[in-house]
């Protein structure tokens, strides 16, 4: 099944819920809870909305958003290197119960042998993002830092080699601390196992396949005038700089559109399938999107949850309400810091995307306002 474009009702939704969910998202625009934003909604492959509000840039004379305006992933590029990982461990090429030290001998410290790279999927490593940077300046200008690999980027070398003998707080599986280092090191993993960098492995072995063509680690020169502009004292000004803009990290680097975004997901809706094309196993697909972690907390900034609930990449939702209050609990998500949403329900069988300019970080789970959004399009259902 790929996203084709036809009336409501042949999504088994109303075209009265429909137009409010062109309202819903126009409103977040004109009443100033964000300058920007793409939405996009299907259900059963059938593209019910997609739709352009607000301004490229915060200049007066800005042009209008597009539908193919580039917005940073963020976080949602986590989603990506999980399945980069997948489709190595479909090859006999990686285990998710090996130890990391495994892959990446210089990964040392005490317990961290204990350490399996399915706890990097899920952020369950008990490393805590908290010690991390602390750990690196304390190094600077003090280790010895190796020669960079051919092929590798330096900064990412870098940080890397100052990293890797970060100290975890607390036994593996124990508590959830969601950890942008560990994906950086799954990065690493896919780079030594494999010969290619991960952003390249990601291209040749999802984008291109998926056509997805508007999707990028390091973004062309040639295509920067289609990045969506942020005022220089908003939340995450920082993903216009050129410095992010060529950003190849695993955890955070992919900019991309609505639509790009939408048929990657739509992928896993079709248990790992577009378009004819088999990308993943559904074996695959049904493993990275179920909670390996029942039972355990999760600590972010000054929230603690009861439940993480999180599969190897995507956030399950379980009975979590962060992009969303009418989401069936098998649906799975992932956000991203600069106001971006991804979610999959494969109950009520919909892909929903929320890209947009955030102006409030302080506290993301609520502050997106995906969840609004996603109300809106739940409800337009009308059969099951």
């Amino acid at each position: 099944m790929s996203l084709t474009i036809s009336k409501a009702e042949e999504a088994g939704m109303t075209v009265d819920g429909i137009e409010n969910v062109d309202r819903t998202a126009r409103r977040l625009v004109e009443e100033g809870i964000t300058p920007a934003q793409v939405t996009f909604a299907a259900r059963r492959g059938i593209t019910v909305h997609h739709a352009a509000y607000g301004t490229l840039t915060p200049e007066p004379d800005s042009p209008p958003l597009q539908l193919n305006s580039l917005f940073p992933l963020c976080s949602i590029t986590k989603v990506i290197t999980a399945a980069s990982i997948m489709l190595l461990v479909e090859e006999g090429r990686i285990g998710l119960n090996r130890p990391v030290v495994d892959y990446i001998p210089e990964f040392t410290g005490e317990g961290k042998h204990e350490i399996r790279v399915h706890h990097l999927l899920t952020h369950n490593s008990g490393i805590r993002p908290e010690d991390l940077h602390p750990h690196i300046d304390s190094k600077k200008g003090v280790a010895v830092i190796p020669p960079c690999p051919p092929g590798q980027d330096p900064e990412t070398h870098e940080f890397l080699s100052l990293a890797y003998d970060v100290p975890a707080a607390s036994k593996p599986g124990a508590v959830m601390y969601y950890l942008g280092f560990g994906y950086e090191l799954l990065g690493e993993i896919i780079r030594r196992v494999t010969g290619q960098t991960h952003d390249q492995f990601a291209a040749e072995r999802l984008f291109k396949p998926l056509g997805m063509n508007d999707t990028y680690y390091s973004v062309p020169e040639s295509e920067w005038h289609r990045i969506v502009q942020r005022s220089p004292d908003a939340p995450c000004a920082e993903w216009i700089d050129e410095g992010l803009i060529r950003s190849t990290s695993a955890s955070g680097g992919i900019y991309s559109t609505a639509r790009d975004l939408a048929v990657f997901a739509q992928m896993f809706l079709n248990k790992g399938i577009y378009e004819g094309v088999r990308i993943l196993s559904p074996v695959s697909v049904i493993e990275m999107t179920r909670n390996h972690i029942p039972g355990v907390p999760s600590e972010y900034r000054d929230e603690v949850f009861a439940e993480a609930s999180w599969g190897y990449g995507w956030a399950i939702n379980g009975s979590k309400r962060d992009g969303g209050d009418l989401f069936s609990p098998q649906a799975y998500n992932h956000w991203g810091a600069a106001g971006v949403f991804v979610c999959v329900d494969p109950v009520y069988e919909t892909v929903q995307v929320y890209l947009s300019v955030e102006l409030d970080h302080q506290k993301p789970f609520k502050n997106i306002y995906a969840d609004l959004f996603n109300n809106a399009v739940l409800a337009a259902i009308a059969e099951l």
